[in-house]
């Protein structure tokens, strides 16, 4: 009877490890955001397609390379100690909860980023996903909205479900007298 070839990874046979390897890889590729995989160094290990697209580097160009290349210069040594600080609080959330991120193309040029975590312990050790979105768009329309509300010539108040106010406009400021 002839053995079965089988992996390093606990005795899965290696038609069966190949197969759910390109399960992964493409999960990774059909993921609508742009995907850094990164080792707990910062060193990028996998990327889907979406990354090449949304920093204008191929793969090969991003493999193997610290995932500092990605991050506006202004922001490179933060970045580095914060991730070196998820490694001692791994948790799945939002990167930066409050802050502006921004993100650096290969040409130079940075956008503004919205960036969501998730570590993942592997035999090889700590993993970090990275799901990139651009949100361009978004802040340009929150721009426009707030030029729309500072133009308003009535004083405006936007309170969100609970009653908290979020939003007041110039007007609102000179009417009651606060910042």
């Amino acid at each position: 009877m002839a053995e079965r070839e089988t992996c390093e990874c606990g005795g899965i046979p290696m038609g069966r490890h190949r197969d759910e390897e390109d399960r992964f890889r493409g999960l990774l590729e059909a993921a609508p955001d742009a995907m850094v995989i990164v080792d707990d160094t910062g060193i990028i290990r996998l990327v889907n397609a979406q990354t090449e697209a949304l920093f204008g580097y191929g793969r090969a160009e991003l493999l193997g390379h610290p995932v500092e290349l990605l991050v506006p210069g202004r922001f490179r040594t933060h970045h580095t100690t914060h991730r070196n600080g998820y490694a001692h609080n791994q948790q799945v959330r939002p990167m930066g909860a409050g802050l502006d991120l921004y993100g650096l193309r290969k040409d130079g040029t940075e956008f503004p980023v919205e960036i969501s975590l998730s570590p993942l312990e592997t035999a090889d050790g700590l993993l970090v996903s990275a799901a990139v979105r651009d949100v361009s768009e978004r802040k340009a329309a929150e721009e426009r909205f707030r030029g729309l509300l500072e133009a308003a010539p009535d004083a405006m108040v936007i309170v969100d479900d609970t009653g908290i106010i979020r939003l007041v406009n110039a007007q609102t400021e000179a009417l009651f007298g606060y910042g």
